[in-house]
């Protein structure tokens, strides 16, 4: 969050706090940028500016305080921050990136609201206070009964001892503790922790701030905000004797700060969750003010196709495993586990030769059907969890769900007889189950087909070992084993790793400190086993990759020849010529630990994953992790955690971020856990209804200057830069235009500038801060210049083509943002400004989701854009659209859709193309705009469109 300056300070009152060079720099565009990209289509677009407004006659500047109402001081205050940006937009656009200026944007401006009792003081809309901790000791204890009641077994026996012991991997430290096997641990415990404070300067400090991950290879033991937390630091005063002064904390954080209008709140969530903006009737719902009513109306706003793309979004946004729609998820020409995969393969490959096709490939009905099994393997993950939420099923059945969900295609390779509302269509995907999975052994015998230009597998005989396929959610899903692969010597362990990260939130490479120590690190006598250097990790990755026992490097099930088991060839064969510990029969090998989870062993090897699945979901960690899953994908950033050197000019912030966060990711999940509001435990729709209500996600503005209390809130707030895809809805929502569609008849639905369902081939999407899921693995969350640019290409390409079609190709009644007002409406008379400024509101209204009137000075000052754009183009052209203004009609290949239905051609691979000649002759060019108005509202939309308060939400 920022603050900006609107104005002097006011008599006896705190100076108000600077406007952010960021604003400036928001608003306008590097023109270098811009021009190296040719995004300035039209010279109307950089508009001359006046020079510097004057002030007279405003009550904040000199000699103005006497004499003003509170609604003076207010507009005036809006006012005041309307000229700055205003008038600095044009010195922004021309020069570079200033030295040392960050490409980030505001998030947030705040706007003055002063109380009628005390007309300057911020008062909050909403205050949050979080509940009294529990288990947190009184204020009487001494040290040593707060250390043997409150820390001993509590913080030391459960988290420090883990390490901090002789032998430990922080056994070399200067605090080596005693296990609870040890008679009078606790005695000694509280010794070793006097004399640490005693010896080491500022000790009492440097524990607080380890156990809570600063600079801590052990990472977050002990979370501020939490009971621990409360005892500890009370434990360290008192052994320092240091006092406890007032300071802020995750409690008291949001005092003071300013909650989002509901109609806001309600706004971001729709474009978040629903893809549009929201409805007049889910407006009026929440015009109350009541938190039950936004909360049943953001809930409501979860279902239909745009909340299917977010969930598919988000959660890929983690799992990565879209990587898959490009990259095959295994070779299906070379398959000889799933028979009716093999069969159904080997039909259409000779059908495609046989229609004369010189390549499988060059047929398209065989390539449709390719393209959709591949597809369909590839997103069953994210199904799964789509299928979990959409139905309101408990959330932990994304791994324990005894099925896998599939599209027609891949229920065919599977041999299920799962059906489907339409059989055709790759993108429905129903639950079912692999059934025709069969594991190798002599009695199996598959021939190689290889007849000129094609091969194959023929499944003669499918053998002994049809296999019940123990489904684990998504877990066991081919392709998210395939996204985190393994090799002989990995063996399983990647995977162990990322199932610990997704689903437990426990990042085992950050879990403990890891020595470099040539020495420490020299032996070869299984140090995953033996070495404490090795062990502190391994010991807890290790069994949870046993329990991925059953599933090769491709992710299918005891792949190895003869069926029992998927271990490594070079384990059971050492070509080296040493003798294996493999014994005939094992599932895993014998110089690891066992397949299990913490201290419990699996019992059956058949289903270890399953069982897994089981033991996580029961594991209060799942309901954190699954908090942090999608805390992302609706506040736009990762959870904070501490800063890893207390010598960070922002420590305070970032440490007091991370505390907040960590205290209300605990809150949300203990909900999750007990059921939201009344609701069932586990259900994902109101977890996520419940962190709109967060104040992470409502705050607004913070009325007091607190460099620490900025710091920690800069990621908090209801504005955020929106991600391509989300950018590309809201245009399409508010407009019916998309910026670069070209539709597609085949699987993934075709692709834009913005997004791609299942290729990288969007222009601008990973220039714009998108991901891809393989080389680029994570969105950017702040602006930059070249992301500036593209938002302003975006503004210009399709400012004209809406303005075109709105004015000269849809009846009045079918247009969204130019109703009611006509070509003949322009400056040059009352009644034609009037309605220009009528529109300029409701414009306003509708991109920024702001409140505006004729007489706000944001309509104004686009009003004089308008004006001056208007007028020079009386001078300058002629009476015809679209004049000078460059209109790209083709950027959307749906442009005339409702309009004509002879425009679009398909080629043989589905992709669509326009009737040239049909097209030219609907394209609304040399088309009378008499008045100019037309060609003024294209400048004009574009204006509007690259204002920052557009580009987030």
């Amino acid at each position: 969050m920022i603050s900006g300056t609107v104005g002097d300070p006011l008599p006896n009152e705190p100076a108000p706090l600077e406007v952010s060079s960021h604003l400036r720099r928001c608003i306008g565009i590097t023109l270098m940028s811009a021009l190296a990209m040719a995004f300035i289509a039209s010279p109307d677009l950089l508009v001359a500016d006046p020079g510097p407004a004057s002030l007279e006659g405003d009550p904040l500047g000199p000699g103005g305080w006497s004499d003003v109402t509170i609604e003076e001081l207010e507009a005036a205050a809006t006012l005041r921050l309307s000229r700055a940006r205003a008038h600095d937009r044009i010195e922004w656009i021309a020069s570079p990136v200033p030295s040392g200026v960050p490409a980030d944007c505001p998030v947030s401006v705040p706007l003055l609201k002063p109380s009628k009792e005390t007309p300057w003081r911020f008062v909050p809309r909403s205050a949050v206070r979080q509940t009294a901790w529990r288990g947190v000791a009184s204020a009487s204890e001494s040290a040593p009964s707060l250390f043997a009641e409150y820390i001993s077994e509590q913080v030391v026996q459960s988290r420090c001892i883990n390490c901090h012991v002789e032998g430990g991997v922080s056994g070399h430290t200067r605090l080596v503790l005693l296990p609870a096997t040890v008679s009078d641990h606790a005695k000694r415990n509280l010794e070793t922790f006097q004399g640490f404070v005693e010896a080491v300067e500022g000790g009492a400090d440097r524990i607080l701030s380890k156990i809570q991950g600063v600079g801590h290879g052990g990472g977050v033991q002990v979370p501020a905000g939490s009971a621990e937390f409360a005892n500890m630091e009370r434990f360290m005063r008192l052994l320092d004797g240091t006092v406890l002064e007032p300071v802020i904390s995750p409690e008291t954080l949001f005092d003071g700060v300013t909650m989002g209008r509901p109609e806001k709140i309600l706004r971001r969530a729709a474009l978040i969750f629903a893809g549009r903006l929201p409805t007049r009737a889910e407006i009026g719902a929440v015009s109350d003010g009541r938190i039950s009513s936004l909360r049943r109306t953001v809930r409501n706003l979860m279902r239909g196709p745009g909340f299917h793309d977010f969930l598919i979004r988000a959660s890929n946004d983690r799992l990565l495993t879209d990587r898959h729609l490009d990259n095959r998820v295994f070779e299906i020409d070379e398959n000889q586990f799933f028979v009716a995969l093999a069969d159904a393969h080997l039909t259409r490959a000779k059908a495609a030769i046989d229609r004369g096709y010189p390549s499988v490939r060059s047929d398209p009905a065989y390539r449709e059907w390719s393209r959709a099994l591949q597809f369909g393997l590839a997103r069953a993950p994210l199904e799964l969890i789509a299928h979990v939420v959409e139905s309101d099923r408990p959330y932990t059945e994304i791994l324990t769900a005894d099925y896998i969900m599939a599209n027609p295609a891949v229920a065919e390779a599977y041999g299920a007889s799962t059906r489907f509302d339409d059989p055709s269509d790759p993108d429905e995907f129903k639950p079912s189950r692999i059934v025709s999975y069969y594991r190798n052994d002599d009695s199996k015998v598959v021939l190689r087909v290889e007849d000129g230009p094609f091969r194959a597998r023929r499944i003669v005989n499918p053998g002994n070992l049809s296999t019940d396929y123990p489904h684990a959610g998504l877990l066991n899903t081919t392709v998210f084993l395939a996204r985190y692969p393994t090799t002989a010597t990995n063996r399983n362990r990647a995977r162990s790793r990322w199932t610990y990260y997704h689903f437990l939130a426990v990042d085992i490479e950050k879990s403990a400190s890891r020595t470099t120590d040539a020495a420490a690190l020299a032996d070869t006598n299984n140090p995953t086993m033996n070495n404490p250097a090795c062990t502190v990790c391994h010991q807890v990755m290790d069994p949870v990759a046993g329990a991925f026992q059953n599933y090769g490097e491709e992710g299918l099930y005891r792949d190895e020849r003869g069926g029992m088991d998927s271990l490594a060839r070079l384990y059971k064969f050492p070509r080296d010529g040493s003798e294996s510990p493999y014994q005939r029969g094992d599932t895993w090998y014998r110089d690891m630990r066992a397949p299990g989870f913490g201290q419990r062993h699996a019992p059956d090897p058949g289903n270890s994953l399953q069982w897994l699945a089981r033991e996580i979901v029961a594991d209060p960690r799942f309901a954190e992790a699954t908090v942090r899953f999608w805390w992302p994908g609706i506040l736009g950033n990762e959870v904070s955690v501490p800063p890893e050197d207390s010598s960070d000019s922002d420590y305070a912030g970032q440490l007091l971020a991370s505390q907040a966060q960590a205290a209300e990711v605990t809150r949300l999940a203990e909900a999750f856990r007990a059921g939201i509001a009344g609701g069932r435990p586990f259900n994902a729709k109101d977890l996520f209804a419940e962190i709109v209500l967060s104040p992470w996600f409502r705050a607004e503005t913070l009325a007091v200057e607190d460099p620490v209390r900025e710091s920690a809130l800069r990621h908090a707030g209801v504005e955020r830069l929106l991600t391509p895809e989300e950018l590309e809805r809201k245009t399409e929502a508010i407009s019916g235009f998309v910026w670069g569609r070209q539709p597609s008849q085949w699987v993934g639905g075709g692709r834009s500038h913005l997004d791609a369902a299942i290729t990288r081939e969007s222009r601008y999407k990973l220039v714009y801060g998108g991901m891809d899921s393989d080389g680029v693995p994570t969105r950017a969350r702040e602006s930059t210049p070249l992301m500036a640019a593209v938002a302003q290409s975006h503004a210009v390409e399709v400012s004209c083509p809406i303005v075109a079609r709105e004015f000269y190709l849809w009846p009045e009644p079918q247009r969204r943002l130019f109703r009611g007002i006509g070509l003949d409406d322009s400056p040059a008379t009352p009644a034609g400004s009037a309605a220009i400024k009528r529109k300029l509101a409701e414009l306003q209204g509708k991109l920024f989701g702001v409140t505006a009137t004729v007489g706000s000075p944001d309509v104004e000052e686009a009003y004089q854009l308008f004006v001056e754009v208007w007028s020079r183009k009386r001078k300058t052209e002629g009476d015809r659209f679209p004049g000078s203004v460059q209109c790209r009609f083709e950027g959307d290949r749906l442009y005339f859709e409702g309009i004509a239905d002879d425009v679009l051609n398909y080629d043989k691979w589905g992709w669509a193309g326009w009737n040239r000649e049909r097209a030219r002759a609907l394209e609304p060019r040399d088309e009378p705009d008499p008045h100019h108005v037309a060609r003024t509202w294209v400048v004009t939309l574009a204006f509007l469109l690259s204002d920052y308060r557009y580009l987030y939400f």
